[in-house]
């Protein structure tokens, strides 16, 4: 196969992907694996939180329940109001001193 050869068919294989990547149903497919994936990562999260209170605060099936039923409700407020994850951290940051979705806390968390 020729060098003019194999440049045309990587042509062709680009403007395929390309096609591909413009069509409905691939977009499609592609929002929802992401959703799937961010619904994965929120459970693993909770799994964690979860587990930390079990372990280190003694709570139960109840309390347990009840923090998570709080989680998850709270996270009806992401569509239909972006800021409200952000108000709640500045006033959490105002009592505590603690920037949780700030980068400079996270790093500093990452090195712990």
């Amino acid at each position: 196969m020729s060098w003019v050869d194999k440049q045309h068919k990587k042509a062709k294989i680009h403007n395929l992907v390309e096609q591909a990547m413009k069509d409905p149903q691939f977009q499609e497919a592609q929002k929802k694996q992401t959703e799937e994936a961010i619904r994965e990562a929120f459970d693993c999260f909770l799994l964690i939180s979860a587990d930390y209170l079990y372990r280190h605060h003694n709570y139960g099936k109840k309390r347990l329940t009840r923090f998570l039923v709080f989680a998850v409700d709270q996270m009806r407020y992401i569509p239909d109001d972006p800021d409200y994850f952000r108000l709640l951290n500045d006033a959490l940051e105002r009592e505590t001193g603690i920037n949780i979705l700030g980068e400079e806390h996270g790093r500093r968390i990452e090195r712990m």
